[in-house]
């Protein structure tokens, strides 16, 4: 505008001429010049907003015009972080906590921590996380974050190097930039193409706050997909994926068909909810502008992520939903009688109270990758291993890739090339170009299990050995301990729930059957009811971990079958009570299974062993009976009940009522002969129940079983 001008007057006399002139200058000298305060709080607003490059660049002039303002030192130092730069971090972190050691900023504790902890110095990395847990408030929002990071410190001093490792490398200046690089997906059909996600200057979407609007000031950059080649020189950008695929919105690339003709993506106006659509190569309707939705359980909208594709037939995917053991957890479901199955955790030895996200299933359909932020790791998400076993059916416990692939900062998106020999990642890792950057990993190898045509997820088949005359599998539980109320969930019992909760959902046809014993306490009925309300907390523990209420059976047998001996030579036995007060665990199902189950009771010497444990088993085994005398909403009061043996109370999660039980039987005739005495007690409801390996079964079940069990004949007459 201002050459315009000066155009524009040309004609007018030189004075008038040079007035402007000198006007113009200082009018533009006024614009550029800006004041210290102004710089300070330009940087500052950047800081808050999270534009780390602009942060670091005003507070930078600003410390230039004013050195030694310890505020803004400690912003330097962490937007520097922040960009990755952390040996320059470094220096100002530890320049302001030198200069003030008795200080109480916690973030600028946390943040020495966390830099020092990226570069690796890890007993000064713990050493700060101490000091920040020192002056930080019990509801910092980062004490539980700095808490794991020093177990995390502790990890990274075993992590040692993965000898299968030639080279990690950055892909480069002309892949990657200043700002987000992620999600590489290499092409199916061309081994020197790679394809990827950036949220970078100049990305479709422009700048978007975090509740997905235009914002220049508080936004960052949308993510737009993006290929690049391998040429002579190296890696470079091939540019964008175009107008219809790269939009307004945040495009990640997710992955390919078995062929490499449909491209799955994901679209939406956050990183967190969005949709899945399906691009395909092949000729596309003239008419239609937008790719497909992709139709699967895979909610992308309700937080389900980063799902990989196998072999057409088999999702992997992470998600928060309900049923699972923390933070986002690994799922899968295949693609049978045309419709996709509902999704199945693939279980705790996979899954943990931490995240694990963007999984890759090799060719040979049993190495699963993965990233977590599980403590085990050396920093904030690092790659794992784990290998499912399909005669133990099971997965090995997961392995951590080591040093280079891991770093102490993000390591994610773990994909292998299609040959085997080098894999692909993104990592935030100090001395890259930007926020997240892409690495290549040269094995000296190539990995078998991508070496491989491509096999079935086998995870994902029926268990092989179900049916067949061969050894079952056998599982072992340990009995869950308990003194009180308060110690049912205990860390050590949940541990055991937690893989009860697994084995549940992956044999969905069993039921899992929860039997609580006391010790004797008093009146009976308290003991049982006590029991019962035990169970209860067993069940909601199993039911919020995805086992469906339906197939959960509560039981409380009070101390009616007690292992150890409660008096020994006339004299009470100390050692009785904690034993006795136990909480068994096992899945049940009226059919055999290629599941064997033993419940490992606690170890009790031969001279005060009782026999109670035994007598269970065998009487519960396959068919048996038991006569319900009562079904009530809280605790019977009836002591009548208390002259007969073999007590019970049984419920289900939610169901509301208790079912008071008596006798164990093998023969329908003898349960009918107890129900009259029950019926001359008073209890005029008394009927004869049928079970089959401790599942109650109707009389319609029962007619289905009379040739395996002739003598249910007898209760299906009533």
């Amino acid at each position: 505008m201002a050459t315009f001008a000066l155009q524009k007057t040309s004609a007018m006399p030189r004075a008038a001429r040079i007035s402007i002139l000198l006007f113009a200058l200082l009018v533009t000298g006024m614009a550029s010049a800006q004041s210290p305060a102004d710089t300070k709080r330009n940087g500052e607003r950047a800081f808050a907003a999270g534009r780390w490059a602009e942060a670091q660049t005003k507070l930078a002039q600003y410390q230039e015009a004013k050195p030694g303002d310890f505020g803004v030192l400690t912003k330097l130092g962490i937007s520097l972080f922040q960009l990755g730069r952390g040996e320059e971090a470094r220096r100002y972190l530890e320049y302001v906590a030198a200069k003030s050691p008795d200080g109480q900023d916690s973030e600028l504790f946390y943040y020495l921590a966390r830099t020092l902890h990226g570069l690796a110095e890890w007993e000064k990395a713990i050493t700060a996380y101490k000091s920040f847990l020192r002056v930080s408030s019990e509801r910092h929002p980062f004490r539980f974050n700095a808490t794991d990071n020093i177990r995390r410190c502790v990890s990274g001093m075993q992590i040692v190097q993965n000898e299968e490792v030639a080279l990690v490398e950055n892909l480069g200046d002309r892949v990657n930039t200043m700002g987000d690089e992620f999600a590489p997906i290499p092409s199916v059909n061309h081994a020197d193409r790679l394809y990827f996600a950036a949220a970078r200057p100049g990305s479709t979407g422009g700048e978007r706050n975090d509740e997905g609007y235009e914002d220049s000031q508080r936004g960052h950059w949308c993510s737009d997909m993006f290929a690049a080649q391998l040429v002579t020189s190296g890696w470079e950008m091939q540019g964008g994926l175009g107008g219809l695929l790269n939009t307004s919105r945040f495009e990640v690339p997710l992955g390919f068909n078995a062929n490499g003709q449909i491209l799955y993506f994901f679209r939406g106006f956050t990183l967190y909810s969005g949709e899945v659509l399906a691009d395909t190569a092949a000729r596309k309707d003239e008419y239609s502008i937008n790719s497909p939705a992709f139709i699967s359980p895979v909610q992308a909208e309700e937080g389900d992520c980063n799902p990989f594709f196998f072999n057409d037939e088999t999702i992997v995917f992470a998600s928060r939903r309900a049923g699972g053991y923390g933070g986002l957890d690994l799922w899968w479901t295949v693609w049978a009688d045309s419709n996709w199955t509902a999704p199945v955790n693939l279980g705790p030895e996979v899954n943990s109270a931490y995240d694990e996200d963007m999984p890759f299933l090799a060719n040979n359909g049993a190495t699963l990758f993965f990233s977590s932020n599980r403590t085990e790791g050396m920093g904030g998400l690092d790659v794992f291993k784990t290998i499912f076993d399909p005669k133990k059916r099971v997965w090995q416990t997961p392995a951590n890739l080591g040093l280079p692939i891991n770093s102490p900062e993000d390591d994610t998106y773990y994909r292998l090339a299609l040959d085997g020999r080098s894999a692909f990642f993104a990592s935030n890792r100090f001395g890259g170009f930007g926020q997240r950057d892409l690495y290549i990993a040269y094995f000296k190898e190539g990995q078998p299990e991508q070496s491989v045509a491509p096999q079935p997820a086998l995870f994902a088949q029926a268990d092989p050995n179900a049916g067949a005359d061969q050894e079952l599998r056998e599982i072992v539980i340990p009995t869950l301990s308990y003194s009180s109320d308060k110690d049912v969930m205990s860390p050590d019992n949940q541990k055991v729930v937690d893989q009860i909760a697994g084995i549940a959902r992956n044999f969905p046809q069993s039921s899992v059957l929860v039997t609580v014993h006391t010790d004797a306490t008093g009146l009976p009925k308290f003991d049982l009811y006590n029991g019962i309300k035990r169970a209860e907390i067993i069940g909601k523990a199993l039911t919020d971990r995805g086992v469906p209420a339906t197939k959960i059976l509560l039981r409380s047998v009070g101390p009616n079958y007690p292992i150890a001996r409660e008096v020994l030579d006339a004299t009470p036995n100390p050692a009785a009570p904690g034993l006795n007060r136990r909480i068994d665990l096992r899945l049940t199902a009226i059919e055999p299974s290629a599941l064997k189950f033993r419940v490992e009771q606690p170890f009790v010497s031969e001279i005060m062993a009782a026999p109670g444990a035994q007598r269970l088993d065998e009487a519960t085994a396959g068919l048996s009976y038991t006569v319900e005398a009562a079904s009530t909403r809280q605790i019977l009061t009836n002591d009548a009940l208390a002259m007969f043996g073999d007590l019970r109370i049984e419920t289900q999660p939610g169901l509301g009522a208790y079912r008071y039980t008596t006798g164990v039987f093998k023969q329908f005739s003898a349960a009918a002969q107890l129900r009259k005495e029950v019926l001359s007690q008073g209890f005029a409801d008394a009927t004869v129940v049928a079970y089959i390996n401790g599942i109650r079964i109707s009389k319609a079940e029962a007619v289905a079983l009379l040739k395996k069990y002739p003598d249910l004949a007898g209760y299906v007459r009533g």
